[in-house]
């Protein structure tokens, strides 16, 4: 069951840095929403409509509910399967297609000039005058072509199919293919004071600044942006147990979560408002990256996190020959206490970020999750790809 998620005014995604009252005075803010801000906004809303009359607290007390989507020990039968940018024309029929962005892969740079040209970076042997502190079974990665300018990492977003294309390895993008973060959404600062909960008065030295995002600011851009996401069942055993990667069908996960075609929900810190609505996919499926099980590239949809660094606990098949990554991207989140406005703060990861590619010598099936911790909940989703070797 795939959702398109709309924001209806500011949002706010906490980064993993510490912001506590009277000793930070600066919130900054993510974009976009990790897996852990997404599977919790939206356990939270098929709670909300499993039963409007009860309050989540007792809603959470049901065991029908709780085996579906969990409790906060554990995500019961839940699954993200897909998390991507999304956007619509605004002219569009309301039932036409949503076509999904997704980060562009890091082992595309921008080389400066007079004009920006894409350069792809591929994997190469090391050569005899190069000396470096890697293992001698990976590679270091280099231009596909010559390049005259400094080449930097290029920031921004691609549909489906430039997405395809550029995971494909046959042709190359262009610039002109590259979504600017720019035109999807804008920062606003915003400012506020703390308030003394007994008293409730404003609190003294408490001034503070929150850095917020507004999605839709540009109203000439003939698209919609909001988030899609892809919310699967897992499959019930004879025995109880779930089986892995094995889900029940859409039209019946959507009837089995309760869940209407379409309504309202809180996203992000402040709770900001949002609109639902349960699409279906797209029936031209030949561009879609899911349709490539199998090749020598991996690519990092959403980040993951691995117990040593970059790499997992174990690899499965293969050792990959090269990576192409940025730095670190460090994940947190927030697990509230059942039945009131308190809570703590969960473990902050070091997570790859997503966009990034491993590269093999051999064809590898689409590994999914490609994560250690948090597979449940969308992170590690890759696809697969193909590089000249």
């Amino acid at each position: 069951m795939r959702i398109f998620i709309q924001p209806c005014e500011v949002l706010l995604f906490r980064t993993g840095h510490p912001f506590n009252a009277g000793e930070n005075h600066y919130a900054d803010t993510l974009f976009p929403p990790t897996p852990e801000t997404l599977q919790g906004a939206i356990r939270a809303t098929i709670a909300t409509c499993w039963n409007p009359d009860r309050t989540l607290a007792e809603v959470f007390q049901e065991p029908e509910l709780v085996s579906l989507i969990g409790d906060m020990e554990h995500y019961g039968r839940f699954s993200i399967t897909g998390i991507a940018l999304g956007r619509r024309r605004k002219n569009a029929d309301p039932a036409s297609p949503i076509e999904r962005l997704f980060p562009i892969p890091a082992h595309f740079l921008s080389e400066e000039g007079g004009a920006k040209h894409l350069v792809r970076l591929q994997p190469r042997p090391h050569e005899a005058e190069v000396y470096s502190n890697l293992p001698d079974r990976l590679q270091l990665l280099y231009p596909s072509r010559a390049v005259q300018g400094k080449l930097e990492p290029l920031r921004g977003w691609l549909p489906e199919r430039s997405l395809q294309k550029a995971l494909r390895g046959q042709e190359d993008i262009v610039l002109s293919e590259v979504i600017d973060p720019a035109t999807i959404y804008a920062y606003e600062m915003r400012q506020g004071i703390g308030i003394n909960n007994q008293s409730k008065t404003t609190a003294e030295g408490q001034f503070y600044q929150a850095r917020m995002i507004r999605m839709n600011h540009h109203g000439e851009d003939p698209f919609i942006y909001g988030f899609v996401v892809d919310i699967r069942l897992l499959q019930i055993t004879q025995q109880g147990t779930t089986t892995p990667n094995q889900f029940v069908a859409d039209e019946q996960t959507q009837r089995l979560l309760r869940l209407p075609d379409q309504g309202w929900m809180l996203l992000g810190g402040e709770r900001r408002a949002a609109r639902f609505e349960v699409i279906f996919p797209s029936k031209s499926t030949n561009e879609l990256p899911e349709q490539q099980p199998e090749g020598n590239l991996l690519y990092l949809a959403t980040p993951a996190s691995f117990e040593r660094g970059w790499q997992p606990r174990i690899w499965s098949t293969a050792e990959p020959v090269a990576v192409a990554m940025e730095r670190y991207q460090p994940i947190g989140g927030w697990q509230l206490t059942p039945g009131g406005s308190g809570g703590r703060s969960k473990a902050l990861r070091r997570c790859v970020p997503a966009g990034s590619v491993y590269f093999f010598n051999s064809p590898m099936h689409s590994m999914q999750p490609f994560t250690d911790y948090g597979g449940q909940i969308g992170y590690g989703i890759t696809y697969s790809g193909e590089y000249a070797q």
